[in-house]
């Protein structure tokens, strides 16, 4: 046995009911070693989650499926059928997790793992999970969380896939994908302390802290249910169960509206992404990630400026989410945009001629020839600043409103992954 199987046989081994023994892996077959007297009908149910393949099981290793089996007896279940398990793999992890199962406690989680029915997940304050399961749910636990694996079934596809979670605490985003007409359906549930949250295709988040729970809604609807009180929320809507207290529903904030709306979005340092003040927030969730999903965070922050200012280890592409947060501690619908972040070369700065011809205005830059980022606005602190990308070659001419103050500034786009520092900002006075 090469050392690859024989990790997989050992991680198998330990994730195993207390009927059995040990698993040993051969090319094809797990091997399960009773040391209880069992049916083989109530091994497969056990290791299989569904008797679904029981008689092909008990034929392939020449026993009957009720007569029980003594201990000592050795199973194969061909690999093609272990196959058939439903459960949920870790898709992305970083910092404190810790992954408990029924004989191991792992700290962290490898990218892979197998999450199974019975498991328990716990974040630190630096910890982040992201969770798929083959029937296309995904699950995002946030830091300082907690949130148990109740129950995955989803093998026999005569009934409804089910996938039943256990919010104990923090925040958990969730999302599940409908599946097409006339395949199993999901019957997708997290329950907390106060409220249960029933879907089949949506995105939604539970959050849980001592004695208040919420369930908010940003795609889809939800069949929640609190204190004996069942509400189906929407997209945009968001329920609140304190203990003692009558739940009650409430409004999500809207999405921000992000100023940068260029069709080609280029952010290093020295930048700003800045947002309408949305009324009734109290601070803003800013979130980037790997992927538009987010399931891969880099890193999330709140405050309660309407700005803010990525400051990344790589260049490359990300995702920025941002939300507003309300007295009432519910995220509003985010705004997700996709920008390019760029090092910055501080060797290279533009030196710009800037110079008025009537209702036009002249730019130019007698060392460089390539494509600019060229700022412009109607005051030097002004966060209401256009952002264009404008190939120069001896020079550009723009038509602006001599009646107004402009502002430009621009640097050099050296690449998908660097720019130079912002040149001096330029400043055109209105003619009286």
């Amino acid at each position: 046995m090469n050392s690859r199987k024989f990790v997989v046989a050992c991680a198998f081994a330990l994730a195993l009911t207390s009927s059995i023994v040990g698993v040993a892996d051969t090319q094809e077959d797990h091997v399960v070693v009773l040391r209880q007297a069992l049916t083989l009908e109530q091994v497969v149910k056990r290791e299989l989650r569904s008797h679904r393949f029981a008689k092909q099981i008990a034929s392939y290793n020449g026993v009957s499926i009720s007569d029980v089996l003594p201990v000592g007896t050795s199973l194969r279940i061909p690999e093609p059928y272990m196959a058939e398990r439903d459960f949920g793999r870790v898709a992305f992890v970083k910092g404190d997790v810790i992954h408990t199962q029924k004989d191991l406690v792992v700290n962290p989680p490898a990218k892979g793992a197998m999450i199974l029915q019975g498991d328990k997940l716990t974040t630190g304050e630096d910890g982040f999970i992201s969770i798929t399961f083959n029937s296309g749910a995904t699950v995002n636990l946030q830091p300082a969380s907690k949130v148990a694996i109740v129950e995955v079934d989803c093998v026999d596809e005569t009934v409804k896939c089910v996938i039943s979670l256990n919010a104990e605490i923090g925040e958990m985003h969730s999302e599940v994908t409908p599946r097409p007409e006339g395949q199993q359906p999901v019957s997708f549930k997290v329950n907390t302390p106060f409220l249960s949250a029933a879907v089949r295709g949506t995105a939604f988040y539970v959050n849980v802290e001592s004695g208040a729970d919420r369930v908010g809604v940003t795609q889809g609807s939800v069949a929640a249910n609190a204190g004996g009180v069942a509400n189906d929320l929407p997209s945009g809507k968001g329920l609140l169960a304190v203990a003692g207290i009558e739940p009650s529903v409430v409004d999500l904030l809207p999405a921000p509206v992000v100023s940068l709306n260029d069709d080609r979005m280029v952010l290093s340092s020295e930048d700003k992404v800045t947002w309408a003040t949305l009324d009734g927030a109290t601070q803003y969730r800013a979130t980037v990630a790997s992927d538009e999903a987010l399931t891969s965070p880099i890193t999330t922050d709140e405050f309660q400026a309407t700005s803010f200012q990525p400051n990344l280890s790589e260049p490359g592409q990300y995702y920025l989410a941002l939300a507003g947060i309300d007295d009432q501690k519910f995220t509003g619908l985010p705004t997700v945009v996709d920008f390019q972040y760029a090092s910055i070369d501080d060797t290279q700065q533009l030196q710009l001629q800037v110079e008025r011809l009537g209702n036009l205005v002249q730019i130019a830059e007698s060392d460089y020839d390539g494509t600019i980022e060229l700022l412009l606005s109607n005051s030097i602190d002004s966060d209401n600043v256009t952002r264009s990308f404008i190939t120069i070659t001896d020079s550009i001419e723009l038509e602006l409103d001599p009646q107004q103050d402009w502002v430009f500034q621009a640097r050099k786009v050296l690449g998908d992954n660097s720019v130079s520092t912002y040149s001096n900002q330029y400043l055109l006075e209105a003619i009286e």
